[in-house]
């Protein structure tokens, strides 16, 4: 048994559970035997079925453009935007603006001071304060969501690309361990704190505000996967959990036909606690592959253990996915992350992202590593631009490629509401690309880092063109010119915020600056038109299908046209499949090309368009996750249909899914009270995970960081029942200490049975102090059980009663920390830590004792603060 205070650093889990409905993946599975599905191919050969109905899947279309009536803008004479009206308040920018299903030339997005975006329109000067509000005008400028990662291993940025020349391999432990007789690539791991913040600096280069990176640093991009809530940068969000092995087979253990893998899997309860959970499954084209995708879906009457497809899913790569993974996939609510040239160079196939999107699938883009993947996302972005137009059939339009970078990028790591999009209580993670060559969502993809003018996190800058930052309406005179008298950033003068934004001695340049030390490895930009060196590969390459796109082959897949069940799109057999093009539904159309996968009929209406199915329901798109017929960037319960979007406080949350009682638009919080928060009862108590902002309250007592216990304290509000409620806040305290009066913003959650905010934000509110007399109780009221044992939870106690100590080893040999003393209350060192040096002798005498109470391993315990709360008997 672990010390207690172990599990209030466990922060980001909660074992309130959200109802995880998820279906087999396939019939009969337990944890022993796979049952496989007939096989899901046609002979791709002469007698391939005629396709039946109309089985074509169609391209996307794009979004709608609006011309707002305002006049031109006027462009500066150099860079992309300039100042045009210094201001007070909120920043209002005009440029093209790229809303979540509309593109607004001449539009215009307003940032309040806090940091959110106020609103997006093509005329936001109803806002409040918008006459006294700053004007940024880019009048060649895309106004976009600043471009979200949710996948990659940033702490390998201490490596260049790892070559292997025509060499591809079927599954992951082939390359990671040299499995099947393949060649084990070479990479190093563990880089240094400096070259993991040059590796964030290159990703906001190129337009990145979020990344889920298996790591990460405090400043520069927001780490939604860190366990350290100071690496959210003041996003009030529960962290994602990127899992590398969820069926802990980092030993290499491959199956083909049952789920006998390693004894430390991911199980369905962890997954249920988290609004944002990345496992790496199915990296590979073979059985092997598909086989732990199968088992990753376990839906066991005895067990239950290892379902891990649910709504908070984004399976990492997903390339041995079938036909009938899609349609659980899409049941499940669960999306894919991809990442295409990681895929492409390492087995010169990638996820059927086709057949997924036809399937209604969420597909977001995440860069990997730098070994095998993308260097920044616009790489990323580029790659899968060149697949769409090569090898897809243009089926993606380009603001599906964009929302991949966006907002399907928030959803995967479960901070859709609050990041991702241009809309009002989100964000203000904003970032502005150049549109004089490209617009609209082209200027997004097409870009390169000299194209990016500026990237805003929270509404503080980043990153930009220099003269744009000098301007104090910006705020970044004091950032680092990039490269300055050396050719700047590919001709452009360029300025980034690392010292502004890390603070401490961490510089951009110098003996111990970011780029010097990253630069020993990898540059940190290459120019637009200009590869970078040694990159992985983006062009499918297998000696089945060496050749590419070709006469008589126009996808490029190795199949003749004459005889390819989708002559256009790219679908190679693959050894998933039986090494035959694959048609699970066995209409005689392919499953990449097939518009309704699952439906041998052909029978679902054409996306876009106004036919409903059968049943009366939209027709299935991933860009309506809850198939209720309302687009989810537009949707106020995007995970929950709700038809009628009915949202009676009018905060943009619908009632469905609004966590708060009270108007919060996205990442605003709700005003509540600590008791409203600890007592389920009160009518106004938050639901979990929802965004929450407390004032008036004391600090009680300052939790200690060790390797088990984040930084925190226990505040108070009053003395009456349910007035005290911890607060996690990581690495960093903010300066509080006891009885500082303190205003807290965060998120609520129960964890593990104990109320808790996890604070995105902690101001002290002025130099007032005040520190509560502890509230005397009884042992018997607040030993487990006890009648006050709840309602005094994380409030200051005092027993004003003589005590000794009558158990020190209360959990029988397994080293606690903890005592107990008479009436049988547990004492223990979550705050005070002295009990390190052992714990009393039995017998041992007090005259009273005083301390934080609080709840772990299903018992209550009094936690002294320090050696005067539990002076000893004369």
């Amino acid at each position: 048994m672990r010390s207690s205070k172990y599990f209030l650093g466990l922060a980001l889990f909660s074992l309130a559970t959200v109802g995880l409905a998820v279906a087999p993946l396939v019939s009969g599975c337990t944890d022993q035997t796979v049952d496989r599905p007939a096989r899901l191919v046609r002979d791709a050969g002469g007698d391939r079925p005629e396709p039946s109905g109309d089985s074509d899947l169609k391209p996307n279309e794009a979004v709608k453009v609006t011309e707002c009536s305002r006049p031109a803008l006027v462009a500066p004479a150099s860079g992309t935007c300039q100042v045009t009206k210094p201001g007070t308040g909120a920043r209002v920018f005009q440029g093209t603006v790229l809303l979540p299903d509309e593109t607004l030339h001449r539009g215009e997005v307003v940032i309040g001071e806090d940091g959110n975006i106020v609103c997006g329109a093509c005329d936001c000067s109803g806002t409040p304060g918008y006459a006294a509000a700053s004007i940024v005008q880019c009048a060649d400028g895309v106004i976009s969501p600043g471009l979200i990662n949710p996948h990659d291993h940033i702490t390998y940025a201490n490596n260049e690309p790892v070559g292997h020349g025509t060499e591809r391999y079927a599954h992951r432990h082939e390359w990671r361990i040299g499995q099947n007789g393949h060649t084990k690539l070479t990479y190093k791991s563990n880089a240094s704190q400096n070259v993991v913040r040059f590796a964030e600096l290159r990703f906001v280069m190129g337009g990145v505000t979020s990344i889920a990176g298996a790591g990460g640093q405090p400043g520069l991009v927001r780490n939604l996967d860190s366990s350290d809530p100071v690496q959210l940068e003041g996003l009030p969000v529960l962290p994602a959990d990127s899992d590398t092995f969820p069926l802990g087979d980092s030993n290499g253990t491959t199956r083909t036909s049952d789920c006998t893998y390693g004894t430390s899997r991911t199980k369905t309860s962890a997954v249920q606690a988290l609004d944002g959970y990345l496992p790496h499954i199915s990296e590979g084209i073979n059985v092997e592959a598909h086989n732990e995708l199968a088992c990753s879906s376990v839906d066991d009457a005895t067990q239950n253990k290892y379902d891990l497809l649910g709504r908070q899913t984004a399976v990492i790569h997903g390339i041995a996915v079938t036909e009938a993974d899609a349609v659980v996939f899409r049941k499940n609510q669960t999306s894919l992350v991809w990442s295409p040239r990681s895929n492409i160079d390492l087995y010169g196939n990638t996820a059927p992202v086709t057949l997924l999107d036809a399937a209604g699938v969420r597909i977001s883009l995440g860069t990997d590593w730098v070994p095998s993947g993308s260097m920044n996302m616009l790489r990323e972005l580029k790659c899968a631009d060149d697949l769409n137009t090569k090898y897809f059939g243009k089926h993606f339009s380009d603001s599906d490629l964009w929302r991949m970078a966006t907002e399907n990028g928030a959803f995967a790591a479960g901070a859709q509401g609050l990041i991702g999009a241009i809309k009002p209580g989100y964000v203000a993670d904003i970032a502005i690309f150049s549109g004089k060559e490209k617009k609209d969502h082209r200027a997004v993809i097409e870009a390169g880092v000299e194209d990016v003018a500026l990237v805003l996190r929270g509404g503080k800058v980043l990153y930009g063109d220099a003269a744009l930052l000098d301007d104090p309406v910006i705020g970044g005179a004091a950032c680092e010119a990039i490269n300055a008298g050396q050719g700047d950033v590919c001709g452009v003068a360029k300025k980034a915020c690392v010292a502004q934004d890390i603070g401490g001695d961490v510089t951009l340049d110098g003996p111990k600056g970011i780029k010097p030390a990253g630069e020993a490895f990898y540059p940190l930009f290459f120019c637009k038109g200009t590869a970078p060196k040694n990159e992985p590969s983006c062009t499918p390459y297998r000696e089945e299908y060496k050749d590419g796109p070709k006469d008589g082959d126009q996808d490029g897949d190795g199949v003749a046209d004459a005889a390819d069940n989708c002559p256009s799109i790219f679908n190679p057999p693959r050894g998933v499949d039986g090494d035959e093009q694959a048609d699970g539904d066995g209409d005689g159309r392919g499953d990449a090309c097939d518009r309704c996968p699952g439906d041998a009929a052909n029978t679902c209406p054409v996306r876009g368009g106004a036919a409903q199915n059968q049943d009366g329901k939209p027709p299935i798109d991933a860009n309506d996750t809850d198939g209720d017929g309302v687009a989810n960037g537009k949707d106020n319960c995007p995970e929950q249909a709700n038809t009628d979007q009915a949202d009676g406080d009018g905060d943009g949350w619908g009632d469905a899914c609004d966590k708060c009682k009270t108007a919060n638009a996205g990442a605003t919080p709700c005003a509540v009270t600590v008791a409203q928060i600890r007592n389920a009862e009160t009518p106004e108590h938050p639901k979990q995970h929802g965004i929450v902002r407390i004032a008036d309250a004391y600090v009680t007592a300052l939790t200690p960081y060790d390797d088990k216990s984040p930084l925190g304290f226990y505040v108070q509000t009053g003395t009456e029942a349910y007035n005290g409620i911890y607060v996690l806040t990581g690495s960093n305290r903010y300066g509080v200490a006891l009885g500082s009066k303190v205003k807290v913003e965060g998120f609520y959650l129960e964890n593990f049975g104990v109320s808790q905010i996890n604070a995105s934000r902690v101001i002290i509110d002025g130099t007032e102090t005040k520190i509560f007399d502890p509230i005397e109780v009884a042992v018997s009221d607040i030993i487990t059980g006890g009648n006050k044992a709840e309602t005094y939870e994380s409030m200051l106690l005092k027993i004003n009663a003589p005590l000794t100590v009558t158990d020190n080893d209360p959990d029988k040999g397994v080293k606690s920390n903890e005592f107990v003393v008479t009436g049988g209350l547990r004492i223990d060192d979550l705050i005070f830590t002295k009990f390190k040096d052992g714990v009393p002798a039995i017998g041992t005498a007090y005259s009273s004792m005083q301390g934080i109470l609080y709840y772990s391993f299903s018992n209550t315990k009094l936690a002294p603060r320090n050696a005067a709360d539990m002076p000893k008997a004369p």
